[in-house]
């Protein structure tokens, strides 16, 4: 009974739970006005889950109908193919893309290749780009085939825009590093300022155009305003004249695009891998499916990282595996004090959280916060409820005090489940955890207690029959 009423509370809390959730995400409608400029700040590795970042920071522009998108970049490069596919992103977008390198900050490597790629590049003074030519593990990339197709894909997005195309060879071919000043001079950036703010009131003065520079080969390239009666274009992409006083929205990923990101750092994944195949090994060897499953958690964990399994499936697999756990932790006796039901918990508002709604939603921020506030909530009652139950499991299973460990080998008892090795047995006038010392025990027959193992009881075939015994009180 205890146990049922337990199991019914925790099914009320979790629906209580969703529908809190549910009602945080749609009884609100965001609506922008004007034409804002989003701002997202970019740092640390680029790996798959930046491109999901930037697909995400794309149609939040998008959604909020803004006139620019300014990405402020710090980082020492990434993944090829992540840093390729963001390229194809700014390239495509219908929101111009402004990629600047704040003061004292370095966008090297796979950064100077989206700043390349970029509608606007700026930098601020101390900033540093270049250092392009591909490693493999800790040794230069030789290939002369793979570097042309690198030279290729640089040298046309800097064709693109207008940029020096022997510069974007040299990062490349001769790991070439500029600052600010020298890359203005070059043509590799087009600005330099010393904050964001000051690079928005400068850009008052210019124009976004597309210009065709010979049959069917078009650029896009910014412009002093008051030299454009002067300039051969085609068409204006955006004039962004009044920018600096534009409502600006600061981008943040989701939060499991964060988590997501945590798993996706090569350490982190490597760990969880590690752990999850030896901890199988070790655990097949070990009585009961309690280390398996962990193991298994940690491989999945480790998939998403490494970007074989998306995080909406690894999300649906751990509810599922989570709400497994907390129904057979609520009905039956596995063992582990409670263990299981807390790993279900945990699987299962992990789970959750996975697919908390993304910001392209355009929810208030504020609204976001309560949302997570009340997932929170939930896995703090689930916690404390579970908590709880370990206590009162350690009292049921607490032996009384005249309860002398030496005499119970001997008892006989019987299984109420298949011991295979480990399963449930009557004795004592209780109900307990125990493993069969040799074959598989049918439920319904009888056994002997060979000895006290911790808080189960190691046991033994016997041709005794059970006597019932009266329930024992706790």
């Amino acid at each position: 009974m205890l146990r049922r009423r337990y199991l019914t509370l925790l099914v009320y809390i979790l629906f209580l739970g969703m529908g809190f959730s549910s009602a945080a995400t749609t009884s609100f409608e965001s609506k922008q006005t004007g034409d804002p400029v989003v701002v997202y700040q970019l740092s640390g590795q680029i790996t798959g889950v930046t491109t999901l970042a930037i697909q995400d920071l794309l149609t939040t522009a998008n959604d909020a109908s803004a006139r620019l998108i300014i990405i402020e970049l710090s980082t020492t490069g990434g993944e090829l193919g992540a840093v390729g596919q963001i390229m194809q992103l700014f390239t495509t977008s219908p929101i111009p893309v402004l990629v600047y390198v704040p003061s004292a900050s370095q966008a090297i490597s796979g950064g100077t290749y989206l700043l390349t790629a970029s509608s606007i590049a700026a930098m601020g003074p101390a900033a540093r780009i270049g250092s392009c030519h591909p490693i493999w593990g800790i040794f230069p990339f030789t290939d002369p085939n793979y570097l042309d197709s690198l030279v290729a894909l640089m040298s046309s997005h800097a064709h693109l825009h207008e940029r020096n195309e022997t510069t974007a060879t040299q990062f490349i071919l001769e790991n070439l590093n500029l600052g600010p000043v020298e890359a203005q001079n070059l043509g590799s950036i087009e600005l330099v300022t010393n904050s964001l703010d000051e690079l928005l009131v400068t850009l008052e003065s210019y124009t976004l155009v597309q210009r065709e520079l010979q049959r069917d080969d078009f650029s896009y390239r910014i412009f002093l305003s008051a030299d454009l009666g002067s300039i051969n274009y085609t068409q204006i992409i955006q004039d962004l004249d009044g920018v600096s006083a534009a409502n600006r929205i600061t981008y943040s990923p989701s939060f499991s695009l964060n988590i997501l990101s945590f798993l996706a750092h090569p350490v982190i994944s490597f760990i969880l891998l590690q752990v999850g195949i030896w901890g199988f090994i070790f655990a097949l060897n070990a009585p009961g499916h309690l280390g398996e499953i962990v193991s298994a958690i940690c491989i999945l964990l480790a998939l998403v990282g490494l970007g074989i399994i998306g995080i909406s499936v690894a999300g649906m697999v751990m509810m599922i595996v989570g709400l497994v756990l907390i129904i057979v932790e609520a009905k039956t006796d596995i063992g582990f004090a409670g263990l299981a039901g807390m790993i279900g918990v945990a699987c299962f508002v992990f789970g959750g959280i996975f697919y908390l709604p993304p910001n392209q939603w355009l929810i208030p921020s504020q609204l976001m916060w309560a949302f997570q506030g009340s997932s929170a909530v939930v896995a703090l009652v689930f916690a404390g409820l579970f908590g709880y139950a370990i206590y009162k499991a350690a009292q049921a299973r607490g032996l009384p005090s005249d309860f002398d460990p030496k005499e119970m080998p001997g008892t006989i008892g019987l299984a109420i489940t298949n011991l295979d090795p480990e399963g449930q047995i009557r004795a004592f006038g209780e109900n307990w955890t125990a493993i069969a010392e040799e074959g598989v025990i049918k439920a319904g027959e009888s056994v002997e207690v060979v000895k006290l193992d911790g808080i189960r009881l190691i046991v033994k075939r016997s041709d005794v029959p059970y006597e019932i015994e009266p329930e024992t009180s706790t």
